[in-house]
């Protein structure tokens, strides 16, 4: 009976863990309703003492063991900003800094949606152990990579108004073609 009563409250403590770790205050996870604000970046800084804004995106997953068998895996790969580990100059081009960072935002969410659509495809490779799933995330978050260098040659991070119009739109419409993989 203790025994019985031990795993209920651990199995009790890791559930609120699990939740804990769903709430937390310090991400912003991609919506598609959501646009950056300056309240968004935890630090602010002033007359360019750093680059104009950084932030920290983050890509993680909760799949493993018996996950194969689950119909959806959208909502255990998460894409996320970290606030505390992103900043804002709120001097210099406020809103062209908030649309250029909302852009690498989105253009994560792509590779976030892909790896989702992976993880479906291949659903049964799951139960033979995890390197499999760290491969696919790695591979996206190095696409991730590559597009946001392509990104920022081509719109000189985002202050070539012409080509910012013309990724964003790119950017739509791939979010649009890979809906199925939202968590929203």
């Amino acid at each position: 009976m203790k025994r019985q009563l031990a795993t209920v409250i651990i199995l009790f403590s890791i559930s609120i863990s699990y939740g804990q770790n769903n709430v937390n205050h310090n991400y912003i996870f991609w919506s598609a309703g959501h646009k950056f604000t300056v309240d968004d970046f935890v630090i602010k800084t002033k007359d360019l003492e750093t680059n104009p804004s950084f932030a920290q995106f983050s890509v993680d997953y909760q799949v493993g063991g018996f996950d194969f068998l689950a119909k959806n895996f959208n909502k255990k790969v998460r894409n996320y900003m970290i606030k505390s580990a992103s900043w804002i100059d709120t001097t210099y081009e406020v809103e062209a800094s908030l649309r250029y960072q909302q852009t690498l935002f989105d253009i994560c969410e792509i590779y976030t949606r892909k790896f989702r659509g992976e993880l479906k495809q291949n659903r049964k490779k799951i139960a033979s152990g995890t390197q499999f799933i760290e491969e696919l995330n790695s591979k996206a978050m190095t696409d991730f990579s590559n597009r946001r260098v392509e990104y920022d040659r081509d719109t000189k991070f985002g202050s070539i108004e012409e080509k910012q119009a013309e990724w964003e739109l790119q950017i739509k419409k791939e979010l649009d073609e890979l809906k199925e993989f939202s968590a929203e």
